[in-house]
Order: structure tokens, then C-alpha cells, then sequence
């Protein structure tokens, strides 16, 4: 890192992998066991003033970078963003605190020279008395899909209409959509027994990639479900050509809904509550169908009746999949190193489908119960000469 002056700093690293894996080819839709070389880069440049906040930043990796350790979402690009940001000056008796507002263009494009992702956001944060935060803004942008990222390269002069066997289906090996969201944030925190989040976001565009959501959820592409109306009458055998039986992927845009909600409650220093809940939706336009609505219910609470003591308690539902969990944990820590824990966690289906059979189970299934003993100390002991 160099500091420019007091306001102003900038980073920047370059990183290079060897290394002996399994990598995919698209050109040839086959996966071979190699050495591959990989190469990465990320910088960033920072002017942080008192009301302008200025970042240029970038990260990117090639095709074959790889590290032994970290999660990569994706390879193959190239990510810039630039980030203003203008705060005004903090009123702290006033009813407006203060006002913030920044602009974030940011673009991903792949070592091909190809724009994967075009993307403005725009966002007004409002800072008002009894620490309440009122947040909102829009965000617009263009993102194309290329079939190499999901499976082989078609082939110069292969008709994929004719044979139905690409990895995506129709005449083009491309997918592109204009999309945007619109989302508004509150945050209030009246008092130190109460804090509440909220967050909802309504997206167009945004792309249902067709991989389907479980058994509950199939695919609803054009693609996917003509090819289920001819298994179903029974027409798919040996002898079937492949384009009236395959099903390749078939990516299209739709209109996504999502929302959060987060309440803590403390009652008393001991005791904390919370209750999350996340909703997520997403239709797809040319066929109109559900891709999937998943609702995930998380409640947390503990209670600790000594600095060294505590109980811990959570259960977690996810609709989608339709299972619940459940973990209780009681712990005493008297001294670094030194642990006992106690534990119990429950694993359930409610109306969920078998994962050895498939078929759909009604009312309460038992997946696995575990009661589990932790113990740990830590001896601290000198040798002296």
C-alpha cells in the first residue's frame, strides 16, 4: 500500500498459480487432468475527504487461476468500479442527522475483450434521530450468459436446433438481457431493547439460468418443459430423435421479488432474541411460471447467565427445501482454552421429498438427531534449564 498524502492511499497485488487439476475445456467439452498456469490481480485507489469519498477499484482472473485455499465465484474476468460517494455535514440536533449519497458504475468483462456485466447504482441514505436509517436507490445494467461458461463450446457450423444436444438450446450460444432493481432499506435502533431491519428489492431482467430448484421446483423453460410433455406421453425412447427428448439449458430474463427482515429484541442484558426472515421469488417472463419461492425462517436466542456460562438455542427452516433444524447448546468456558460444551441438534423434513426414492412424504420425517460432549483444557506448563 502507498499513502499518497493523508487522504488519499493506494493498493494493488498480482498473483500467480501452478497447478496440477482437473480443468474443463469448452472448445472440446472435456475435462482433463493438467498442469495449467493462472494469473490474478486486484488494486485499489482511495480518496477519502470529510464530505467526497472517491475508489477506483479492480479485481481479475484468468481461466485457469486457482488458490488452494478461499472461495472463487468465477473465473475469467475482469472487474472495474468506481465509487462516489458526497456526505454532508453531521447535525446531530437536527432532524435530518445528515445525507448521503453515492453513484457506482462498475463493469465485468472476460480476457476475450467480452462484457459479461454492465451495471449504476445509485443510492440516497438518510440518517435521522432515535437512530433510524432510511435507505433507497436503483440499479440498472446489461448482462450476457455464453454457453462455454455452463458446459462444451458448440461448434462452427453444428446446427443445435437440428440435433438439440448443445449446452444451450435454439440457434444462439449467447443470452443477454437489460435489467434492474429497485430496493429500499430501513433501519431503526429507538432504543438499546429493540433494533429492526428491512430490506425489499424488485429486479427485472434478472436471469433464471434453468437449473430448476429441486423436485418442488422443475424447470420452466420453453425448452425444459416441451420436453416434458413428450416424456410424459410417453414418446421418448432409443429411437426418438434427440431434438424432441433433450432438454438443454434454456436461460431466459424474469421479475425477481426479494425481502429481509431482521428483529433483536434484549429484554434484559442476559437475554437476546432475534428472528430473521428472507423471502425470494423469481418468475420467468416467456413462460410465466414460478423458477422457485424459497422463505427461510431463522430464530436465535441466548442467555447468558454468567460471563463464563451461557445457553444457545437456534432453529432454522427453509421452505424450499422443507426441512428444519435445530441446535441447543449449553457451554461453560472458565478460562481461555479451557471449554465444556453440551449439545443436542435435530434434523427434519415437513412435507419433503425422500432423498433416496423421491417420492413426496407427508407430515414429519426424521433425518438424523445427534447429542454430542465437548471437552477441552488447556495444561500451561513451563520448562525451565
Amino acid at each position: 500500500m502507498i499513502s499518497i498524502n493523508r487522504q488519499t492511499t493506494f493498493s494493488w497485488q498480482a498473483l500467480g498459480s501452478t497447478s496440477v487439476n482437473d480443468f474443463f475445456f469448452s472448445d472440446s467439452g472435456q475435462t482433463k487432468h493438467r498442469r495449467e498456469n493462472g494469473f490474478g490481480y486486484a488494486f485499489d485507489y482511495n480518496r477519502n475527504g470529510r464530505h467526497l469519498v472517491l475508489d477506483l477499484s479492480g479485481i481479475g482472473r484468468t481461466l485457469f487461476f486457482r488458490t488452494a485455499v478461499g472461495f472463487q465465484t468465477r473465473v475469467n474476468y475482469n472487474r472495474e468500479s468506481l465509487l462516489v460517494q458526497y456526505t454532508t455535514e453531521p447535525k446531530p440536533k437536527a432532524r435530518i442527522i445528515s445525507f448521503e449519497i453515492y453513484d457506482y458504475p462498475s463493469i465485468l468483462y472476460d480476457w476475450q475483450g467480452r462484457a459479461r456485466l454492465a451495471n449504476n447504482e445509485i443510492q440516497a441514505i438518510v440518517n435521522l434521530r432515535h437512530q433510524i436509517k432510511l435507505d433507497g436507490g436503483f440499479d440498472n445494467g446489461y448482462e450476457r450468459l455464453f454457453e462455454e461458461e455452463f458446459g462444451a463450446k458448440r461448434q462452427p457450423g453444428f446446427n443445435c436446433v437440428v440435433t438439440n444436444n448443445c449446452t444451450f438450446a435454439g440457434a444462439s450460444g449467447e443470452r443477454a438481457t437489460y435489467n434492474g432493481k429497485v430496493y429500499g432499506v430501513a433501519t431503526l435502533n429507538p432504543n438499546k431493547m429493540f433494533r429492526i431491519f428491512f430490506l425489499a428489492q424488485s429486479f427485472h431482467g434478472v436471469f433464471d439460468l434453468d437449473f430448476g430448484a429441486g423436485q418442488r421446483y422443475p424447470r420452466v423453460s420453453p425448452t425444459a418443459l416441451s420436453a416434458a410433455r413428450v416424456a410424459q406421453a410417453g414418446s421418448c425412447n432409443l429411437a426418438s430423435p434427440p431434438a424432441v427428448c433433450n432438454a438443454p439449458l434454456d436461460p431466459g430474463p424474469g421479475r425477481m421479488f426479494s425481502m429481509n427482515t431482521n428483529i433483536d429484541y434484549r429484554p434484559a442484558a442476559p437475554l437476546d432474541l432475534n428472528l430473521d426472515f428472507t423471502k425470494q421469488r423469481l418468475r420467468r417472463n416467456d413462460t410465466g411460471l414460478l423458477a422457485f419461492d424459497e422463505n427461510i425462517i431463522t430464530f436465535k436466542t441466548t442467555y447468558q447467565f454468567t460471563r463464563f456460562v451461557f445457553v444457545r438455542g437456534r432453529i432454522d427452516f427453509d421452505s424450499l427445501a422443507a426441512n428444519a433444524k435445530a441446535q441447543f447448546l449449553f457451554g461453560w468456558t472458565p478460562t481461555p482454552g479451557t471449554v465444556f460444551y453440551v449439545g443436542y441438534n435435530d434434523d427434519v423434513n415437513r412435507r419433503g421429498f425422500n432423498p433416496f426414492t423421491g417420492q413426496l412424504e407427508p407430515g414429519l420425517r426424521q433425518n438424523g438427531r445427534t447429542f454430542f460432549i465437548k471437552m477441552s483444557y488447556l495444561v500451561r506448563r513451563g520448562f525451565g534449564s
